[in-house]
């Protein structure tokens, strides 16, 4: 980083000349071009430029020049062109530069002028232009054409145009206001488009430059069409034969009609004229489009045989043109009138018992063809029991009989279909149903659908309960249907069954009469019968099975304990019984069924539920556990008996136990207090527990005595650790799937039917179990099932022969006559009602008066009856007005018939008759449309045709439309024409051309008149619209506008809104604005032009100094099919104002620099600008006041930053120096620009620790290498200046190093204890720490450090006065005549603890008479309380107790016998003591005492045992001591490379004790073995070979050659979490130098379980290769890592094989995002918190905490804002997440504050967490809240006589401790001096096969670790070693510092033993 070393102040005036220096150059110039020599010009030497640091300053993005150091030459850097840096098309053009200078700084300004060269040629915007003429433009009419472009200015721009040659157009340029050149193309001469439809012309630019440069552009003239050409078809009639019925959409046929103009005005339009009748375009169609002709309705020969059809083709011009054709259809006859039914007679309801032969109905057919086409036929479309019988042949007529017997049953009615066909080809039919509905006759019994009902009925029920309901079936209808219900009378116990249940005659409902009782009946069986209602009625009974159901009623009754209405039951219990023993049994029975009498038994209350339990299923109460004292005397057992219903039903007995006491057994004759009851706590468990065992120990210890001394050391050999192996056989359990439904099947089949429409019914066949299943239509009857029923699912159907009846008795009398002509009469149509027609009985020679018997009827073939008989008269008359036109709508003929049919019965005859309709003249002709508009342009020529709708008139023949009349008009007149059927068409003709302006509209009146008499008439209004045609220009208001605008007039600003007008109408009056070509692109860039309403507003930025005048001309065009269109010019001046803002430059500025920097020093230079010119140009340039910072103006608008103030990184770290220019103008305009000046730190802080003194506080016997504190000191430097190191000023105490005892972490502080303390040995240490940071030179401080050692209880008291051998009983004798308040005895006690655990208080815990004696609880004196009296015992036994004042408190005890003599005593004092309470001394205490003297006892015979056995003679042993430098270990823990784990707390010491001093511990194998070797080497010594005794030590015989090796004896293998199941994570190989078989190698995983998973589970490797897979998916956040043993083995014989351990670690991924826990808030809600309003600066205001699952490296959280309503309000700790106020609140702040935080993990990609915390201040201070106070935990109870035991326990304990260290000692001395090697003082070695727990130090440990404590410190060091080839150990205990001797000194015979 570059600093300034030297200040410059400057003491005159910056010797810069004010003026600039211009130079001239042309653009283009090449690279390196030299512009001009600048060291010349300015006057500055060459020879300190380099040195100067010369820099060039340019006004622009690109860096076109620079200087040349050397020769201070100005040169070009990159090619200039001028058009680019000056886009504005100006005269002059400069590029502004500044040469700096330093050391001293001067800044030179420099304009540079480019010149313009001819280098642009001119080009037009569009390279091809494309104009629409239309042919009928007017010669002399213009086009604006796209001007030409050059970016040159002056000489070198455009000068003139030239267009290629043509007839048609020319050229006329014009000159705009800025001096460009525009040009227009003008038409000379007519255009015709069918001569010359495009004109390619070529318009070419040409500029005034040397040489002259040109750019061309194609001008494309398409000639628009003009609508001159009608359509015109083929031919003008069309004749077409088409058959009748042809299929609708069938093509009759295609016109085709042509238009030789083009576009809109070819395409043409087809449709039908008014002259096509409506019928015809009814069963026509025409494509308006194509022209086809397709058939739309239906084309029948007997309504129409021609059709003619006037079509016109239209074109789709402005003015459209038309051609007409005309198009005759033939229709063609074919047979296609379907034959007809009538039914002239039928009956629809029969009974089912109707006789064979019954006529049912009579039937007549015909058919209107005639020929093959009208013979028809009838007959039956299906068999059935009918027959058909032809009565008559014209008409025919057929009567339908029953042939054969009729069921309801089996079909209710017949659909009878009867078919007419005809002959014709093909053949036509058609077909009449007759539904004939079969009247029911009782002749069904009822049947019920199963022949046997079991019921269910719930016990309890209620009185007329619904119990069930039988339905039976009977297929009858009606009252044959109707059943009735009724029980068939049966009594059981003399009881009748309708006293216990009734049925609803109507629906089968059974009802329950009275309440059934499962305990007194449960089943009933009787009859039910249903009848039927018909003559004579039916009937069919069913059996019922009524079975009871048991209901829940009865609740429990407890009969066990027996005990009285609501009373409690008393029992009572020893106190002394045993756990599990019976209490109680409660039995309760009831009375309900098996599944709810079942009786489970549960505690509503107890007393204590860790005291009883109860069986559920039993009753049984027992204990589970003994009473113990704290249990009351009194237990209350609320026991419920519940039962299996449902809800359960239950009953409780409440059990009152009172607890008694067993004697207890005096053990002397001294009167004793009683005790309530015996303890048995937890504690005196662990007594027991631990007497047992130090008598086991004890026992041990002296049968290892005894062997080690009788036996003769052998040789062994180790067995070889063992293998276990787990095989997990696991048996999956599969529930089977059952489907439980048994009606499945049925239901099946139902939704099967059901969706058929049908009903399911199914019902037992009889006298079997098989069901039959009907599946029949809906709505029908149910019929019995034997018939179609069983056929449904069953083929067996018995058909049999069935008789076929034929009624034969159809016999006439006399032979019919039978009238095959037709009666006609003729009658005019709207006869008035009741008028008469005819006579019919006259003219059919029929008799009036058997005209009702035999039931004449008329039947009219229509849809109403006009005409009736009266047959009293036998007349024919009219019933209701008869209309022609309604009854025959066609007008095809004129004839008119109304066709009826008069039937008489008995004997049956038909006449027909034929009724024709008279036409009268009764309707008026009439138009389809009152108002016909026509649409006609005014372009249209004198004599066009337009056709008019016609007239219709429904009547026909003469009284139809004859001729039509139009009104008087002078433009227009009618001709009437007559079409082929006689209709009359008229067409309107225009006789005078028309003209929209004079009249837009013209009214006429159409009237039709028919040749009816009185003649009748219809009118019709003709609006004839006249079409605007586009004949006039819009027009503007003014040719010529100009207007003045403001620069810097907003966006959208309306300049002016031109109005132009159009006096034509619809679209040739719509105006559309725009610019036309001569209007430059800068202006239509600046102005935006609205096309619709023609307001012009500004579209971009109007700045003065670039452009001043905007020259527009702007074109309306109307949207006529030919546009014309006017135009007008628009002059716009802009007016300047004060708009460009001041300028700031910085010229240099040096970032970073040093704190200490000194005054004055220039850190920058700036310069300020502004293009404004007076007031507006004038700038001032300051920075803010709060800064070390002023401002120097060096020369005109150049200013310098100098320091004016000390520097302090530690204070402000960076400043931001904003500067700002203002300028005076008005409104003043500003500009600012920030610069951000860093300060480098220097190291002038030394670091500052918190405190200036640290108390520590250490409990003693703490464990070596504990935490003890961390100190941490503060430099508020940076980088290296920061990091400290802190260390521990070495003094010595009592010659021993401050670092022998502590260390310090030197990267964070923290303090460890290198020593377990003993506050009885020292108490408080005192020594300094220094922090010292990196810096250059490092800074320090240090601080005092004092440790105090806290004191624990951990010395129990220990009674010195009076004394007495260990555990016996002080006996002392008083005279009996002792006075009260005499000094009995006296008990001291001593405590080594400090004073607080010191203070010993002594209490009585046991004393014959209480009233006798005092003991005072402070000095231990016992005083009488009285004389002695003659009832007082002889012996007096007191038992004191001494304990301190620790928590918890120790202990001791001493037995006071006093015995009376007669003899005086003489009183010690008369002090009057209370006396203290005693403790509780139980029978098991008693045991306790008894067995820890048994095991004192013990441990007196064993030391006797072992001063005997002392007395022999030990033999020397030849087994060689081992080596001081090695440690031995033969066990299989598994030990984690380079890790030290807490189990291993014995290499821990060693690793401290060496590491002191200097060296390096070394653990390595055994090879070909399973032991270790440590070793001790001074630190930077390389690994030597052992001396030969250890070789001989460590030789291993190979047996089976060489095992497979691998390279590394520890694998380690990280794999990313989440990674794929089956993925490579590593390979493993081993190698056996061993041939073929033997070094063929399988590899396989030793199993291991980790938490039920066997590690088979979690990985596989490949047995060949040693390649290890993954099995599973690993999350680290679960499992994070694995330790198992990789195995190869070779295929030798026998197979050797060696293992690895492998030590999987999962990797982490970031995949878990943080997680906010503080603040806490729901989830997405927003934390509210409140601060006071004067909260100081710096004070906290929140902490945000967010926790991270993921790994260390993952888990990092950083925290930074995301939001903050005030930055400068509050700071956010990144690391800490802490909140802090960075200044006060002032009123402007507001109330509330919102910040948003986020939580941003260190993962790659980082997750982030946010919390929203909105802060709300308040003027009150806000409370704060203490700790809360934790309540403390209840200690268990502890008595003195526990302490005791423990005691006596503690020091058995002891006592076996020191025999086996004496006996050990005694073992390993040696008379005799030996050869082998001193044993070392550092040697341990160890075959213990445990397996130890990471981290966890195992109970095994606990001695030896508890030795290692008492020997340190002592100032020893405690060594242990196995027997060499055998499985003890060796416990050496030395003391430092000293070196090892010769073994024939004391250490020889301190550690060696023979064996």
């Amino acid at each position: 980083m570059h600093f300034w070393s030297t200040v410059f102040v400057l003491s005159a005036v910056w010797p810069s000349a004010l003026c600039v220096t211009r130079y001239s150059i042309a653009e283009e110039m090449e690279r390196g071009s030299v512009v001009a020599n600048l060291a010349a010009d300015l006057g500055l030497e060459l020879g300190g430029l380099a040195q100067r640091e010369v820099k060039l300053d340019i006004f622009h993005n690109k860096k076109y020049l620079d200087v040349n150091k050397k020769t201070g030459e100005l040169y070009i850097v990159e090619k200039m062109d001028r058009e680019y840096l000056c886009p504005t098309k100006t005269t002059s053009c400069f590029l502004k530069l500044d040469v700096i200078i330093e050391s001293p700084l001067r800044i030179f300004n420099i304009e540079l002028g480019i010149t313009d060269i001819n280098d642009n040629a001119p080009h037009f915007r569009r390279d091809r232009v494309e104009l629409d003429v239309s042919e009928s433009a007017t010669p002399g009419e213009r086009f604006s054409l796209p001007n030409g472009v050059d970016p040159d200015v002056g000489m070198n721009t455009i000068k003139t145009y030239k267009l290629s040659n043509s007839e048609h157009f020319a050229i006329e340029m014009q000159t705009g206001s800025d001096g460009t050149q525009y040009v227009d193309l003008v038409l000379t001469k007519s255009l015709d488009r069918e001569e010359n439809a495009v004109h390619n012309l070529i318009l070419t630019a040409v500029d005034g430059g040397d040489p002259v440069r040109s750019g061309t552009a194609n001008i494309i003239v398409r000639v628009q069409d003009t609508n001159d050409n009608p359509p015109q078809f083929d031919k003008q009639t069309y004749t077409i034969n088409m058959t009748e019925n042809s299929p609708i959409g069938t093509l009759v046929m295609k016109l085709k009609a042509t238009d030789i103009d083009e576009g809109l005005n070819s395409e043409i339009i087809y449709s039908f004229t008014l002259y096509t009748s409506e019928k015809t375009q009814d069963v026509f169609e025409l494509n308006p489009n194509t022209g086809e002709i397709t058939v739309k309705g239906t084309i029948d020969y007997e309504d129409m045989t021609l059709y003619e059809m006037h079509i016109e083709a239209r074109d789709k011009g402005t003015h459209p043109l038309l051609g007409q054709c005309k198009v005759v259809v033939h229709v063609t006859d074919m047979n296609d009138n379907y034959p007809e039914i009538t039914i002239q007679s039928v009956k629809n309801t029969v009974n089912e018992n109707i006789p064979v032969g019954s006529v049912i109905a009579v039937v007549g057919i015909g058919d209107k063809d005639t020929g093959k086409n009208g013979n028809v036929s009838l007959s039956i479309t299906q068999p059935m029991p009918f027959i058909l019988n032809k009565s008559s042949d014209r008409p025919m007529h057929y009567k339908l009989i029953v042939s054969e017997p009729l069921d309801r049953e089996s079909v209710p009615e017949y659909d009878i279909t009867l078919i007419v066909t005809d002959a014709g080809t093909p053949p036509l039919s058609d077909n009449e149903t007759i539904t004939v509905h079969i009247l029911d006759v009782n002749d069904n019994a009822p049947q019920f659908p199963q022949s046997f009902y079991t019921i269910r009925v719930m016990e309890n029920n209620a009185p007329g309960a619904l119990i069930s309901s039988l339905t039976a079936f009977d297929p009858d209808l009606h009252e044959n249907q109707y059943l009735v219900y009724f029980i068939l009378e049966k009594e059981i116990a003399n009881t009748s069954m309708s006293m216990l249940f009734s049925i609803n005659p109507e629906n089968g409902n059974i009802y329950a009469l009275k309440t059934f009782d499962y305990e007194i009946e449960n089943e009933f069986l009787f009859h039910i019968e249903a009848r039927d209602s018909g003559s004579p009625p039916l009937s069919s009974n069913v059996t019922v099975h009524i079975i009871i159901v048991d209901q829940n009623d009865n609740a429990p009754v407890i009969v066990s304990p027996w005990r009285a209405q609501g009373s409690v039951v008393e029992e009572k219990i020893p106190r002394s019984t045993d756990k599990g023993s019976l209490v109680s049994k409660v039995i309760a029975l009831d009375t309900d069924s098996v599944h709810n009498s079942r009786i489970t038994y549960q505690f509503l209350q107890v007393t204590d539920a860790t005291l009883f339990s109860l069986d559920q299923y039993n009753g049984e109460i027992r204990t589970m556990r003994m009473f113990s004292y704290r249990d009351p005397r009194h237990q209350r057992l609320v026991v419920a008996a519940k039962d299996n219903g449902d809800p359960a039903l239950s009953a409780t007995v409440t059990i009152k136990l009172s607890t008694v006491e067993t004697a207890v057994k005096a053990y002397s004759d001294m009167t004793e207090v009683p005790l309530e009851y015996d303890i048995f706590s937890d504690l005196n468990l662990y007594l027991v527990i631990g007497l047992s065992s130090v008598s086991f120990l004890l026992l041990i210890t002296i049968l290892v005595t005894i062997v080690l001394k009788c036996q003769k050391p052998n040789p062994s050999k180790a067995a070889p650790p063992c293998r276990n192996s787990v095989i997990s056989e696991r048996n999956s359990t599969i529930a089977d799937s059952t489907l439980v439904s048994n009606d499945a099947y049925w239901y099946s089949l139902f939704l099967a039917e059901t969706r058929k429409g049908k009903m399911v019914v199914r019902q037992p066949v009889p006298k079997g179990s098989r069901y039959i299943v009907s599946s029949l239509p809906r709505g029908t009857g149910l019929t019995d099932t034997s018939g179609s029923a069983a056929s449904t699912l069953q083929s067996f159907v018995t058909m049999q022969s069935c008789k076929r009846y034929v009624l034969l008795v159809l016999l006439l009398s006399f032979v019919r006559n039978t009238l095959t002509s037709v009666t006609h009469y003729s009658i005019p149509e709207e006869m008035k009602e009741g008028s008469v027609v005819a006579n019919l009985a006259t003219d059919l020679s029929l008799d009036v008066k058997t005209l009702n018997q035999r039931k004449m009827r008329l039947d009219i073939i229509a849809n109403k009856k006009y005409l009736d008989v009266n047959k009293e008269t036998g007349e024919l008359y009219v019933v209701e007005k008869i209309d022609r036109e309604n009854v025959c709508p066609t007008k095809s003929s004129a004839s008119c018939y109304l066709r009826l049919e008069v039937t008489l019965e008995n004997p049956l005859r038909i006449f027909n008759i034929e009724v024709e309709i008279l036409d009268m003249n009764d309707n008026a002709p009439q138009f389809r449309r009152d108002a016909i508009h026509l649409d006609i342009s005014e372009a249209a020529s004198k004599g066009e045709r337009f056709s008019l709708s016609n007239a219709v008139d429904p009547d026909v023949g003469s009284n139809s439309v004859k001729t039509y009349h139009l009104s008087e008009s002078a433009h227009f007149n009618i001709e009437v024409q007559t079409g082929r059927e006689g209709s009359k068409f008229t067409d309107l003709i225009l006789t005078k051309t028309l003209d929209r302006e004079q009249h837009a509209v013209h009214n006429l009146i159409l009237t039709a008149v028919d040749g009816g008499t009185p003649a009748r008439s219809g009118t019709a209004s003709v609006i004839v619209h006249v079409l605007d045609t586009n004949d006039n220009t819009p027009t503007f208001d003014k040719l010529n506008y100009s207007l003045q605008i403001i620069e810097n007039s907003p966006i959208g600003n309306l300049v002016i809104h031109l109005n132009a007008t159009d006096l034509d109408e619809g679209s040739n009056s719509d105006i559309t604005y725009s610019y036309s070509l001569y209007t430059s692109e800068k202006t239509q860039e600046t102005f935006n032009l609205n096309p619709s309403s023609g307001e012009i507003t500004v579209k971009g930025m109007l700045n003065y100094e670039n452009f001043r005048i905007y020259d527009m001309e702007v074109i309306a065009t109307d949207k006529g099919a030919s546009a014309l269109s006017g135009q007008c010019t628009i002059k716009i001046m802009v007016e300047d104002m004060n708009d460009n803002h001041p300028e700031i430059s910085i010229k240099s500025f040096q970032s970073p620099v040093n704190e200490n920097i000194e005054l004055d020093t220039v850190i920058a230079v700036v310069s300020v600008s502004d293009k404004d010119s007076g007031d507006n140009g004038v700038v001032d340039l300051h920075i803010p006041d709060n800064m070390p910072f002023k401002l120097r103006e060096s020369s005109d608008n150049y200013y310098e930053l100098v320091v004016s103030q000390p520097l302090d990184r530690e204070k402000v770290p960076e400043y931001d120096i904003t500067f700002t220019v203002t300028d005076r103008g008005s409104p003043p305009l500003t500009d600012n620009e920030t610069m951000t000046l860093e300060l480098l730190d220097v190291n002038d802080n030394v670091p500052q620790f918190p405190q200036s003194f640290y108390t520590i506080r250490v409990m003693e016997n703490n464990a070596p290498g504990a935490l003890l504190s961390s100190l941490t000191a503060f430099d508020p430097d940076l980088h290296e200046n920061q990091y400290l190191v802190y260390f521990i000023v070495e003094k010595e105490i009592a010659n021993t190093s401050m670092s022998m005892l502590f260390s310090i972490n030197p990267e964070n502080g923290n303090i460890y204890a290198l020593k377990t303390f003993d506050y009885e040995i020292e108490n408080e240490f005192l020594f300094h720490i220094e922090a010292r940071d990196s810096g250059s030179p490092p800074l320090s401080s240090n601080v005092t450090v004092h440790i105090i050692i806290v004191d624990q209880n951990d010395n129990a008291p220990v009674i010195v006065s009076p004394w007495r051998a260990h555990g016996s009983v002080v006996e002392e004798k008083i005279p009996r005549s002792t006075d009260k308040g005499s000094l009995v005895s006296k008990v001291i006690a001593l405590d080594t603890d400090s004073v607080h655990n010191s203070r010993i208080t002594y209490q009585f815990l046991q004393v014959t008479d209480a009233t006798l004696f005092s003991l005072d609880q402070y000095n231990g004196e016992i005083r009488t309380m009285r004389m002695f009296s003659y009832r007082d015992p002889r012996h007096q036994r007191l038992v004191v107790a001494a304990k301190d004042n620790g928590d918890p408190a120790l202990s001791a005890t001493v037995t006071i016998k006093l015995s009376t003599v007669e003899t005086a005593v003489k009183a010690y004092s008369d002090m009057t003591e209370v006396p203290l309470e005693y403790d509780i001394f139980s029978d098991l205490n008693l045991y306790l005492v008894i067995g820890l003297s048994s095991v004192s006892f013990l441990l007196l015979i064993t030391i006797l045992v072992t001063i005997v056995l002392k007395c022999q003679k030990p033999n020397p042993s030849k087994a060689a001591p081992p080596c001081r430098n090695s440690v031995i270990s033969e066990r299989n823990s598994t030990i984690a490379d380079s890790t030290l784990v807490s189990n291993d707390a014995y290499w821990y010491s060693l690793f401290l004790a060496e590491t002191r001093k200097g060296k390096m511990v070394v653990r390595q194998p055994v090879p070909k073995g399973s032991r270790y070797i440590v070793s001790s080497l001074p630190r930077g010594t390389g690994l030597t070979d052992t001396s030969g005794s250890a070789a001989s030590t460590l030789q291993l015989l190979d047996v089976n050659d060489n095992v497979p090796q691998f390279p590394q004896s520890f694998y380690t293998i990280r794999v990313m979490e989440n990674n794929a199941p089956g993925a490579l994570l590593s390979s493993l190989t081993a190698f056996d130098p061993d041939l073929h078989e033997n070094q063929y190698l399988v590899y396989f995983i030793l199993e291991k379980e980790i938490a039920n998973t066997s590690m088979s589970m979690l990985f596989s490797i490949n047995p060949e290769n040693g390649n290890i897979y993954a099995l599973k998916t690993f999350d680290y956040e679960i499992e994070n890592e694995f330790l198992f043993h990789i195995e190869a083995r070779d295929s030798g014989s026998p197979p050797l094989s060696s293992n690895v351990t492998v030590h999987i670690i999962i990797v982490d991924q970031n995949d878990n995002a943080p997680v906010i826990v503080s603040p806490w808030r729901a989830h997405g809600s927003v934390v509210e918190e409140k601060i006071p309003r004067s909260t100081d600066k710096g004070s906290l205001v929140s902490k945000v905490i967010a926790l991270d699952t993921d790994s260390v490296h993952n888990s990092r959280i950083t925290y930074q804002f995301l939001q903050v309503t005030d930055a400068t309000l509050f700071s956010l700790d990144q690391y800490n997440g802490e909140i802090r106020t960075m200044r006060m609140f002032s009123y402007r702040d507001p109330r509330h504050q919102r910040l948003v935080v986020a939580a941003k993990d260190n993962g790659d990609p980082a997750l982030s967490a946010t919390v929203t915390i909105k802060l709300s201040t308040v003027e009150t201070a806000v409370k704060a809240y203490s700790d809360m106070t934790e309540v403390p935990l209840e200690y268990d109870i502890f008595s003195d006589l526990n302490l005791y035991l423990v005691i006596g326990l503690g020091s058995v304990s002891f006592l076996l401790l020191i025999t086996i260290l004496v006996t050990i000692v005694l073992k390993c001395q040696k008379p005799n001096p030996s050869k082998a090697a001193p044993p070392c003082r550092n040697s341990v070695i160890s075959e213990r096969n445990s397996t130890i727990a990471d981290s966890t130090l195992v109970s095994n440990d606990a001695y030896w670790y508890s030795l290692f404590l008492a020997e340190t410190r002592k100032g020893k060091m405690v060594v242990r070693q196995p027997v060499p080839k055998g499985s003890r150990y060796i416990v050496s205990s030395l003391p430092r510092g000293t070196g090892l001797t010769d073994t024939s000194g004391s250490a020889a015979s301190t550690l060696q033993v023979r064996v």
